[in-house]
């Protein structure tokens, strides 16, 4: 009873080097489904015997280590390329650079959308950095709904607005736009009575102009 090989270009289903070659690799989204396709899983699963692969397979390894080339950074391939690696180890140490600058994005940002309060910001300017911060979480994958979203906004608001948000469970279905619509109306009307209370103060000095005509 025979052995079965262990040299992968042993199947004649493989691609052939030299049509690989000519893939336009920049055409491609995806490379899982690129592996896939032209049946090259094998090359970075660690599933074939390195030992036995013979010059097609060593062909075919070289011309995916130049499709990682084509579609990352210089910098980032010379960063963690050496010479000898093979396409499984090219391919593991990219996608592990991207996976660990990607956590560590995540954690920064929710430090900062959970540490950012209003402060002297105005309230648009504070609403503004929460979307911007959320946004920027939900496309590295950690979502941020309307609810978390919300509290988040009101538990930072500076000491002025922070009274008025109270009055936001007092709203049916809160949404963050509706309450940052509410606390816009808050924060024009809060100006007003300042405007009005410095203009009293004025007045009673005697250093405010009266109004033509007066006497």
């Amino acid at each position: 009873m025979s052995t079965p090989s262990s040299n992968p270009f042993a199947d004649s289903s493989n691609p052939d080097p030299g049509q690989l070659r000519a893939v336009a690799i920049t055409d491609h989204t995806y490379f899982y489904l690129l592996f896939r396709e032209y049946n090259l899983r094998d090359h970075i699963d660690g599933t074939a015997d390195l030992l036995a692969c013979d010059a097609d397979w060593l062909a075919i390894d070289a011309t995916i280590i130049r499709w990682l080339f084509l579609t990352v950074s210089p910098d980032i391939f010379k960063t963690v390329v050496r010479e000898g690696d093979d396409a499984r180890t090219v391919w593991g140490k990219i996608n592990g650079l991207f996976t660990n600058n990607k956590l560590q994005r995540v954690v920064f940002l929710q430090q900062e959308f959970f540490g950012t309060p209003q402060g002297d910001q105005t309230l648009d300017a504070y609403c503004l950095r929460l979307k911007a911060i959320s946004d920027e979480l939900q496309d590295l994958g950690f979502q941020i709904g309307d609810e978390l979203l919300l509290s988040t906004l009101t538990a930072g608001l500076n000491e002025d607005l922070g009274n008025a948000a109270s009055n936001l469970t007092l709203m049916t279905n809160p949404t963050f736009e509706r309450a940052v619509d509410y606390l816009r109306l808050e924060e024009r009307q809060l100006k007003g009575v300042r405007t009005r209370a410095v203009h009293t103060a004025l007045w009673a000095s005697g250093n405010s102009v009266l109004p033509h005509g007066g006497v």
